[in-house]
């Protein structure tokens, strides 16, 4: 019994410990639980009230806007692309009060560049608390005042807004830390390090395509860094700011930071113009290469640094061995997200031959199938708007040259109602028809009658036909796009070098595909282009698509997919040729808002720096032959020439051998005299 006894207890014996260690872990991951609520209600909840425009999804008895190149000088419309409805106006700020917004600015930043990092991560964890609960409104602002869809705008403005900070949260301070330096050779006994200062204020100019994203990404990485900020909108997506700045506004006082460390500024050219010369310490531009040099010749008189993130006609290369069933999925996400209004969109699919059959009708029969429509209100949509105004006829005019010179559309190439979706339909009917006697009013202006025609900028509830014609399309219905500035996703072949497309940016919803036979001739195409921001090469090899990607002339490269890059915050972004220069993102982009400034001192208390007596002056003959003794000693290539660099030290230092020299010098002066 007793041996039986003690058996059992031997058998109980790890049963009881592995309950004792679940228990502990149930009681840890408890622990943690609990540990994870305190700190999450730690983090300030933020209070931003938005108005009935930005909250309603869809906007009853709006007046529909017809674009216009004679703007007001003191203020700038604002509407929805995708509908043409009228938002009201944004200020116009003159370069005088630009230049108030920077002065101010640089009071904030003496403040804050003394921030401790806990408080910028703070500042960043209320702005990552409040996108996280608030991600329906953020988009339905974007949605607005961009014409994107709101999965778009999920994708866009949500998903990498969320992984910079993130990442700004996890590794910012590890990347801003000072950094130890070798000492080198002959300063053995001193310690080197760089300190990443901040600049001061950052004027950053961004574009319309992603209206938050595009804010929180540069203010995200200046306060970071320990600088203040002041950012250009777009003109073209000045709407959005006023709920967007309040929602910084909310997010600096809940972290106890200076007002003026974040700065907004609306306007046209002359602001931003007065923001790269009114006294910033850094400029970050993101747009045009046109505009992008304006911008550097700008910043040229001051000399103050700029980061150019520019233009970009991005290569999508699929080898023959490539999966279609993961390509083409990602290959439409390329061309048409956010109708191709993207810097690394993917606007030049080359395609071996062996599949290019395969992936053309793939690739159209998707395109045919996207539907395209105001983007709330109206049903889910594939595809939204053209923001800019003239982007519509832009893409039309390198469409057709493609066409009138043998390239051939396998979808799209027309704007038109093909792809509209239903309830949009029914609704441009029924606004037609309200609008009908405002419709014939305009049409007895036109015509020479008493009713005078509209002034430049004039809000009028024209018809859906006369509002398709000011967007770009026509107004017989059969090619406009009726209300709203869309294009539809369009499949383009057989483009070639003579044609406008070949080379220019679409930054539109054009995916041209070229064929190609061998790997050479792949990243021939893809680098006969001026342009060089991102690229995608996708084969069921990685090694080959790493030959392949290493090759291209680009800032980036996603193997076997797209854009994955930007996805992780840690990378530089950023491109080379006309695509810009300098990095935002990534360790490189967060240092690049900073002064890298070198510092040495001694390593050693029992060790420091003073002048050896030989070089003291005056100097005597021996301080020449001991400086070349010194150097041969130290970065002598083999033991052996350092041992003679010592040999000469010390009959440098013992005078061995100087006496001679010494006193044939003075026989030759004394013979000389």
């Amino acid at each position: 019994m007793d041996a039986l006894q003690m058996l059992e207890n031997a058998l109980e014996a790890p049963q009881q410990a592995l309950a004792v260690l679940g228990l502990a872990v149930a009681l840890a991951g408890l622990l943690y639980l609990l540990f994870d609520a305190i700190r999450y209600r730690s983090i300030p909840e933020l209070n931003v009230p938005i108005t009935e425009q930005e909250a309603s999804e869809q906007l009853q008895g709006a007046e529909l806007y017809t674009p216009t190149t004679q703007l007001p000088k003191d203020k700038i419309p604002c509407y929805d692309p995708s509908s043409m409805q009228f938002l009201g106006y944004a200020k116009a700020m003159s370069p005088a009060e630009v230049r108030e917004v920077i002065a101010e600015a640089k009071e904030a930043a003496q403040v804050w560049r003394s921030s401790s990092f806990g408080q910028r991560r703070r500042l960043l964890k209320v702005l990552l608390k409040y996108i996280i609960a608030h991600q329906q409104e953020i988009c339905r602002v974007s949605a607005r005042d961009s014409g994107k869809t709101p999965l778009e705008a999920v994708l866009g403005e949500i998903v990498v807004t969320a992984e910079k900070l993130s990442w700004l949260i996890k590794e910012g301070e590890a990347a801003l830390k000072p950094r130890q330096r070798g000492a080198g050779v002959m300063a053995f006994y001193k310690s080197a390090r760089v300190e990443f200062i901040p600049v001061g204020v950052v004027g950053a100019i961004v574009p319309w395509n992603w209206p938050f994203h595009n804010i929180i990404n540069p203010i995200s990485a200046a306060v970071m860094a320990g600088n203040a900020i002041v950012v250009k909108v777009s003109e073209h997506s000045s709407w959005s700011i006023a709920y967007y700045g309040r929602i910084v506004e909310a997010a600096l006082a809940a972290a106890g930071a200076p007002l003026g460390l974040v700065r907004f500024v609306t306007g046209y050219g002359d602001a931003g113009h007065a923001l790269v010369t009114g006294g910033v310490d850094k400029v970050v531009f993101v747009g045009s290469t046109e505009v992008g040099k304006k911008v550097m010749a700008a910043a040229a008189d001051r000399l103050t640094p700029v980061t150019l993130e520019l233009g970009g006609k991005d290569a999508f290369v699929v080898c023959e061995d490539a999966d279609l069933n993961q390509v083409v999925p990602i290959a439409i996400k390329a061309a048409f997200l956010n109708c191709g209004q993207n810097c690394a969109s993917g606007e030049r699919f080359i395609v071996q031959r062996k599949v290019y059959g395969k992936f053309c009708e793939r690739v159209t029969e998707v395109a045919k199938s996207m539907r395209q429509g105001p983007t709330l209100g109206a049903g889910p949509m594939d595809a939204g708007a053209m923001c800019m105004p003239g982007s519509v006829q832009k893409v039309q005019r390198l469409i057709d040259d493609a066409v009138a010179k043998g390239a051939t559309v396998l979808a799209g190439g027309k704007p038109g109602p093909a792809n509209w979706h239903p309830q949009q339909q029914q609704q441009q009917q029924s606004q037609a028809a309200a609008a009908a006697p405002a419709a014939a009013a305009v049409a007895v202006a036109e015509n020479g009658g008493a009713v005078p025609p509209p002034s430049p900028a004039r809000l009028t509830r024209r018809s859906a036909a006369a509002a398709a014609a000011a967007a770009g399309g026509s107004s017989d219905g059969s090619s406009s796009s009726s209300v709203g500035q869309f294009y539809p996703p369009t499949v383009i072949t057989g483009v070639t070098k003579e044609m406008d497309l070949y080379y220019e940016e679409a930054f539109g919803p054009v995916m041209t595909v070229i064929p190609f036979d061998t790997d050479d001739e792949a990243v021939a195409i893809a680098n006969d282009c001026p342009f060089g921001l991102g690229s995608s090469v996708f084969s069921g090899s990685k090694r080959r698509a790493r030959a392949i990607a290493s090759r291209l002339e680009a800032g980036m490269s996603s193997i076997n997919d797209f854009n994955a890059t930007y996805m992780c915050q840690g990378l530089p972004f950023g491109g080379v040729k006309q695509s810009g220069f300098g990095r935002f993102a990534g360790v490189e982009g967060l240092r690049a808002l900073c002064v890298p400034k070198a510092v040495a001192e001694d390593a050693w208390p029992f060790m420091k720096t003073s002048i050896p007596p030989l070089w003291q002056h005056p100097v005597g003959p021996a301080a020449a032959p001991f400086a070349v003794a010194l150097t041969t000693m130290f970065y002598g290539p083999s033991i052996g020439t350092k041992l003679a660099g010592l040999v000469g030290v010390l009959k440098a230092v013992t005078g061995v051998g100087m006496a001679s020299s010494s006193g044939g010098s003075s026989k030759a002066k004394s013979k000389a005299c």
